[in-house]
C-alpha cells in the first residue's frame, strides 16, 4: 500500500460506528436507481425515512452537549424541512449530501452514523472538529425519499441532481443558497449504482464505483482536478483494506448542471441570484454502491462510511493535499451487467 495511514486508520475507525435507530446531455448509461429485480421484495423498514431523520438528528444534537447544530435550508415542494446538521469549526468546509435520488436508501443511514460518530470523544472525531467544519445532509429529497422514487415529487417530477442550471425546483434553490453561503472547500455526494456490472477483467461482481469526475477535466481547475484524483485515491485505499468492493471507476461523464458539476465549475444562479463566478469548491467527488435491497444492509451502509471516514480523515490530518494519485489511472473500468447478476 501507498501512502494509506488515513485510509487504514479510517477503516479502524468505522468500527466504532454504531447503527443508527431507526454536456446537458445525460449521460452514455443508465442512471435509473437501484437495481430492483421484478421479484424482489425491498423491506424498507429498517432503512431511515424522514420521520427516522428527524428524530435521528433532534436526538445527536441533544446529546451532542453543543457539538452539532441542526438547521433548515427551506421547504421541499410538499413542505418538509431541508435538514442538514453542522458539526465541527474548523477552518475547512466539508459538504456531505445524501439521497438526492429518494430511492437511494443507504446514504442516509450512513451519514447519520457518521454525524452521530463526529460528535462523540473519539480523538479522531475530535480531530476532524478541529479542522473540518462538516455539513451533513441525510436526505436532500425527502419527498422523493418518502415516495420511493428517484425524482422530486411536487410541483414536478425533476432528477435533483440535474437541476443546478434552471433551478426549477425550490429544493434546488435552497441548497444552492446553502452552499453559495457557506463555500465549502470538499463535496462528496452519495448514491447507488442501477447496475450489477463486474469489474472488467474478472468475475467479480463491482460493488462500489469512484466518480471523481461529474465533468471533464478540461473543464475544471489543475487544482480541482488533483484534488479529485486524491480524494478518490484515499476512498480506493480505505475499501481496498476493507475488502469487499470489488472496485471500478465511474463510466467518463460530462454532466454540467449536476450540483458537484456546478460546484466545481460555478456559473449559474437561480432568478433573481446572482452567480458564483469564482467557487471556493476544490473537490467535489461522488461514490456509487452497490443496489439497495440485499439482506447485507450493514455492508452497503459501511461502502460508504469507510471511504468517507477516510477522505475526512485525510482532509482533517493534513495527508489529502500531498496523496499519491499515480495509481489513479490504474482503476479498473466495470463491464455493465443486467440487474439481477
Amino acid at each position: 500500500m501507498r501512502k494509506a495511514f488515513a485510509a487504514a486508520g479510517a477503516v479502524a475507525l468505522i468500527t466504532s460506528i454504531g447503527a443508527v435507530t431507526s454536456a446537458t446531455a445525460d449521460p452514455p448509461h443508465n442512471p435509473g436507481g437501484p437495481c430492483i429485480q421484478d421479484n424482489q421484495n425491498v423491506q424498507r423498514s429498517s432503512v431511515a425515512d424522514y420521520a427516522d431523520v428527524v428524530r435521528t438528528l433532534d436526538r445527536i444534537e441533544k446529546t451532542s452537549r453543543g457539538l452539532v447544530d441542526v438547521a433548515s435550508a427551506g421547504t421541499s415542494g410538499e413542505g418538509r424541512d431541508l435538514l442538514y446538521a453542522t458539526v465541527g469549526d474548523g477552518p475547512t468546509t466539508f459538504w456531505l449530501q445524501a439521497r438526492i435520488h429518494g430511492n437511494e436508501l443507504h446514504s442516509t443511514e450512513s451519514v447519520l452514523q457518521i454525524l452521530d460518530h463526529l460528535a462523540s470523544g473519539d480523538p479522531q472525531a475530535r480531530l476532524i472538529r478541529e479542522q473540518l467544519t462538516v455539513v451533513v445532509i441525510p436526505m436532500y429529497n425527502p419527498d422523493g425519499s418518502e415516495a420511493n422514487i428517484r425524482q422530486s415529487t411536487t410541483p414536478n417530477r425533476i432528477d435533483l441532481n440535474r437541476d443546478w442550471e434552471n433551478f426549477a425546483q425550490q429544493e434546488s434553490v435552497a441548497f444552492w443558497r446553502l452552499w453559495r453561503d457557506l463555500q465549502p472547500e470538499l463535496a462528496l455526494d452519495l448514491h447507488h449504482m442501477s447496475e450489477a456490472p463486474i469489474v472488467e477483467g474478472t468475475d467479480d461482481l463491482n460493488q462500489f464505483q469512484i466518480g471523481a469526475r461529474s465533468i471533464d477535466p478540461s473543464r475544471m481547475t489543475a487544482e480541482q482536478w488533483l484534488t479529485n484524483r486524491q480524494m478518490a485515491m484515499v476512498s480506493v485505499d480505505a475499501l481496498e483494506q476493507y475488502g469487499v468492493a470489488n472496485i471500478a471507476h465511474y463510466p467518463l461523464i460530462d454532466i454540467t448542471n449536476a450540483v458537484l458539476s456546478r460546484m466545481l465549475m460555478g456559473g449559474t444562479a437561480p432568478a433573481g441570484e446572482q452567480p458564483v463566478m469564482q467557487t471556493a469548491t476544490r473537490g467535489a467527488i461522488f461514490y456509487e454502491v452497490r443496489s439497495v435491497g440485499q439482506k447485507s444492509n450493514g455492508q452497503l451502509e459501511r461502502m460508504f462510511t469507510v471511504p468517507t471516514m477516510a477522505v475526512l480523515t485525510a482532509a482533517a490530518n493534513g495527508t489529502l493535499e500531498s496523496y499519491d494519485v499515480s495509481d489513479y489511472g490504474d482503476i479498473p473500468f466495470a463491464r455493465p451487467g443486467s440487474c439481477g447478476v
